[in-house]
């Protein structure tokens, strides 16, 4: 019997989560966490020691979903950080006009 293998994808931490899970949905990936390291918690009070935050992995059956699902996530959040600016503007606008009435 042959095992399947299985791949991971770390993403980088700044990504939003938003943006991950629609990609694990569109192409059928897990998502997961990485392990802390042995030193991020105190082990009498289990209190970080450190400002750590596990990064978010892709797992998967294949190497091309998963490059396709990077290319996925990297283009959405490259758009969604060109266009936050603008969108911050129009929410903004959006409750000024709400106060005004």
């Amino acid at each position: 019997m042959e095992e399947k293998k299985r791949y991971a994808l770390p993403i980088p931490r700044a990504i939003a989560t938003g943006i991950i899970f629609e990609a694990a949905e569109k192409f059928g990936l897990e998502v997961d966490q990485e392990k802390p390291p042995e030193d991020a918690f105190d082990p009498r009070t289990d209190l970080p020691t450190k400002d750590y935050v596990p990064r978010v992995l892709l797992w998967g059956d294949s190497p091309e979903k998963l490059l396709e699902a990077k290319e996925y996530i990297y283009t959405k959040h490259e758009k969604w950080i060109t266009n936050l600016e603008a969108r911050r503007k129009s929410r903004m606008e959006q409750i000024h006009r709400k106060f005004r009435k």
